[in-house]
This record gives C-alpha cells, sequence and structure tokens, in this order.
C-alpha cells in the first residue's frame, strides 16, 4: 500500500489539488475530484484506488469539454461523442459523461430534433428530405427523425416551398425554361420532391 503524503492547492491554480504519493508528486486533479472520492493526507491507497482518482479526473475534464460545446450550441449526443472523442478524451470517460449529461436532460436528441425542425421551418425553409438527411449526418437516429418531421406536413412542405420561390422570383411570374430551370433546381437543393416543385410551378405560374 501507499500512502497520501500531501493534498496541497497549486500555486497559479486555486481549483487544482496537487496529489503526493509517499512524498513524490502523483497527480494534479481538481479540488471537486478530492472532495467526492474523500481523499486526505495520510490515506493509505493502493493502485486501483490510484486509477480510480486518474479515472476520476479523466471524467471530470471530459465533462467540462462537453459543458463548454454546449455554451456554443445545442448538440446531438452522435455529434457530443465525435468532439469529445476528437479532444483527446477516452471512450469510457466520454460515456460516462454522455449518460450523466442525459440523466440530466442537458442532452436530448428528442428535443434537438425537434427544435432544429422547428427553426428550419420558422428561419430557413428547408424540404422534408433535406431536413431528414441533415439530421441523419448529426447522429440523430431515424425514429427520432421520423417523430421531428410530423410538424412538417404536405401542406407545410408546399407553403416553405412557396415562399422561397417567391422569394426567389421577386415579382416575376413566367414560364420561361430557364428561370423555371434555374427556380426547380434551386426548390431540389433545399430538399424538396419534384411533386412539390410542381405544386409551385402550378400557383406561380399557370398553364394557360
Amino acid at each position: 500500500m501507499d500512502t497520501i503524503t500531501a493534498i496541497e492547492p497549486q500555486k497559479r491554480r486555486s481549483n487544482r489539488r496537487s496529489i503526493y504519493i509517499n512524498g513524490q508528486f502523483m497527480a494534479g486533479v481538481d479540488e471537486s475530484v478530492v472532495a467526492e472520492l474523500g481523499l486526505k493526507a495520510g490515506q493509505q491507497v493502493d493502485a486501483d484506488r490510484l486509477a480510480e482518482v486518474l479515472h476520476t479526473e479523466e471524467i471530470r475534464r471530459a465533462r467540462e469539454s462537453a459543458l463548454t460545446l454546449l455554451d456554443y450550441r445545442a448538440r446531438t449526443a452522435k455529434e457530443l461523442e465525435r468532439r469529445l472523442l476528437q479532444k483527446g478524451h477516452s471512450e469510457d470517460a466520454v460515456a460516462r459523461v454522455l449518460e450523466q449529461l442525459e440523466k440530466v436532460d442537458l442532452i436530448s436528441d428528442e428535443r434537438f430534433a425537434a427544435d432544429w425542425v422547428a427553426n428550419r421551418v420558422a428561419y430557413r425553409p428547408t424540404g422534408r428530405y433535406r431536413m431528414m438527411w441533415d439530421l441523419r449526418k448529426k447522429g440523430v437516429p431515424p425514429e427520432v427523425v421520423e417523430e421531428a418531421l410530423e410538424q412538417v406536413d404536405e401542406e407545410k412542405e408546399f407553403e416553405m416551398a412557396l415562399e422561397l420561390a417567391e422569394r426567389k422570383l421577386g415579382e416575376a411570374r413566367t414560364r420561361d425554361p430557364e428561370t423555371k430551370r434555374k427556380l426547380s433546381a434551386f426548390l431540389q437543393r433545399r430538399g424538396f420532391h419534384w411533386e412539390t416543385v410542381s405544386r409551385v410551378f402550378e400557383r406561380l405560374a399557370p398553364e394557360e
């Protein structure tokens, strides 16, 4: 068994503690880790206990990284996992952090998808197909995507496509083939199916 001979505040970071084992520096950890594990000078510790100290600090650091990322914007669980792994946090620490954040409702794929679709409808009209594709790329499970897209029915999708087309055309209403081609390509890039695009053409430039 080894002994914790000292736990000292670090000079440059008051919230950090330096842990000394048998008189030798072992690791620097956050003060919350010391409190969480009940570490004190004079305690006897074995290799497993020391590993637990380091692992608890690793989880804390991964959690801090996750909260910083979430401060910038909401993210799916998969997005958060990718970013944390890219930052060098271990798979186990990342998994533990995601579990913790889901428990306290700081991440929710269901809420993310619903809010994301609502935002697209309100501020950046996009077709259901494009929204589905984008959400899947963000790691949202298929069943969650389908549930979120229930708020966009066929008529709502048509209204969004029509609004975009009217903005693009301005006051013009034309059946000019080139204009029609460009408008069609624009709407399809935004994820609207050809059936919806055809309805838009019928509304804006009905046949004689």
